[in-house]
């Protein structure tokens, strides 16, 4: 009996370890594997980092003190704060936190100048905000499905530039209109960028209270508000996508736990945001399962329908808008997909290696911690459904919508037009995995994390930010 009291404990630990290390394995083939396709021509446009994008290049300045002196700070109190200040303080000092963390480790890899230095492209968003501001919106959006396959091979006007060609309209007009008000250029929009990217930590935390309970939510918040995902959220403008859609899932599911016309108002108002969301990103149109998983473990099967309605009937207002001034969601999704298909940059990388550095990808983002947790859902793996239905145990209720968004990137890699890049795209989805690392072993009754574990959540992004130029 004594033996087997001492061996249950370490078998989660074990569990996690060999999580880690064949997440190490993953990460480290598809270096290798990227190195040898690319020393025999194939063109990965992955730089040198792979799995991610960017190129190795050391930082060793005085600006590496920034993320250093953030993540000793969160290690240090961070546990404490999280358990010990009000609800309200507590989503205002994850924001914030996640604000620091993103510009402290854009400092790391180039100082001031690399906020939002990598939207000033000639493929990015910015490199049409002069010629949209002269044209007038109502010309852009009119004439946006015209350009995004028709000039890009033989039309006889200059199409667009590749990430507003595949996007839809909305995330482009959000940079021309930040302009308008004399906020040009790129710091500007690296600005807007953490500012609505950290917006994820609130929103993730409220829902993981509503599904699980606070006490969940507190243990997770460290995690949350100083994650690798925030290599990504100063220089890249998927953080707007992933905090405007965390908000609507946020909104839509606090309104499935109200009942009468307010609950009915609040989903409307979700659906509004998450129909913000679809305008862009099509991607985001992976988001129902979470959406659906969310809304069902708050209200159950049954009552959940209303608020579904309600939310959708906001999507349709958002897309219906749009459509009346020229651009049809569908139509955008259709000819945006012929230009991937028909560019160099996807035709040309290898279908087979991005089944594993996808993955690959999505590891480095979410970090080590969030890795170690992922067989504790395995081991949930029954108690799901039952969380589904409204019920379930909190542990369960809190895995919901991280499992919901493992399923969205799955079904991304199996369109096959998810290839490399993915560590910034899968951003509206990473986040929600990230409160999994409330879930690994306690070292204390008070809650508090494991230090070695949020250690290494903390020191990993460190090290990239180190290490390596991303290209976002």
């Amino acid at each position: 009996m004594t033996r087997l009291a001492r061996r249950t404990p370490l078998r989660p630990a074990r569990a996690s370890l060999l999580a880690l290390a064949a997440a190490a394995a993953l990460v480290g083939g598809c270096a290798l594997a990227g190195w040898w396709l690319t020393q025999r021509g194939v063109r990965l446009h992955l730089g040198s980092t792979y799995p991610i994008t960017g190129h190795y290049q050391p930082h060793l300045t005085g600006w590496l003190l920034a993320p250093l002196l953030v993540a000793a700070g969160v290690w240090r109190a961070g546990p404490r704060l999280a358990g010990r200040l009000p609800w309200p303080a507590l989503l205002a000092a994850g924001y914030l936190t996640a604000a620091g963390w993103a510009v402290a480790l854009a400092l790391a890899g180039g100082g001031p100048d690399a906020i939002g230095q990598p939207l000033a492209t000639r493929w990015e968003y910015l490199a049409e905000v002069d010629r949209i501001d002269a044209m007038g919106v109502a010309a852009y959006l009119g004439g946006f499905l015209d350009l995004i396959v028709a000039g890009y091979r033989g039309g006889t006007e200059p199409g667009w530039a590749t990430h507003v060609a595949g996007h839809p309209p909305l995330l482009t007009l959000l940079f021309v209109l930040l302009a308008r008000t004399g906020l040009a250029g790129p710091g500007w929009a690296g600005a807007l960028c953490v500012a609505v990217g950290a917006a994820v930590v609130p929103a993730v935390l409220a829902t993981v209270r509503l599904l699980a309970g606070e006490g969940w939510a507190r243990r997770s918040a460290p995690f949350l508000a100083a994650a690798p995902v925030a290599l990504w959220v100063a220089t890249s403008a998927d953080a707007i996508i992933a905090g405007v859609a965390a908000t609507g899932v946020a909104v839509i599911g606090y309104a499935a736990a109200r009942v009468g016309a307010g609950s009915l108002a609040l989903a409307g108002l979700a659906g509004l945001l998450l129909g913000g969301a679809l305008l862009l990103s099509y991607g985001m149109a992976l988001l129902a399962p979470l959406v659906l998983a969310v809304v069902v473990a708050v209200r159950g099967w049954r009552r959940a329908v209303p608020t579904l309605v309600a939310g959708a009937v906001g999507v349709a207002g958002v897309l219906a808008g749009f459509a009346a001034a020229g651009f049809w969601w569908l139509d955008g999704l259709a000819r945006t997909a012929q230009r991937v298909r028909i560019g160099e940059g996807w035709s040309d990388r290898p279908t087979g290696y991005f089944l594993f550095s996808n993955p690959a990808a999505l590891a480095v983002a979410v970090g080590p911690a969030v890795v170690a947790a992922l067989p504790l859902l395995w081991r949930l793996r029954h108690r799901l459904w039952p969380a589904l239905a409204g019920g379930g145990e909190p542990a369960a209720r809190l895995a919901v919508p991280a499992v919901a968004a493992l399923l969205a990137v799955a079904a991304a890699t199996a369109s096959n037009l998810s290839k490399g890049e993915v560590e910034r795209i899968w951003l509206p989805f990473a986040v929600w995995l990230l409160a999994l690392a409330a879930l690994l072993p306690r070292i204390r009754a008070d809650d508090r994390p494991a230090r070695g574990w949020l250690a290494a959540h903390l020191g990993w992004p460190v090290l990239i930010a180190a290490g390596t130029t991303l290209s976002w």
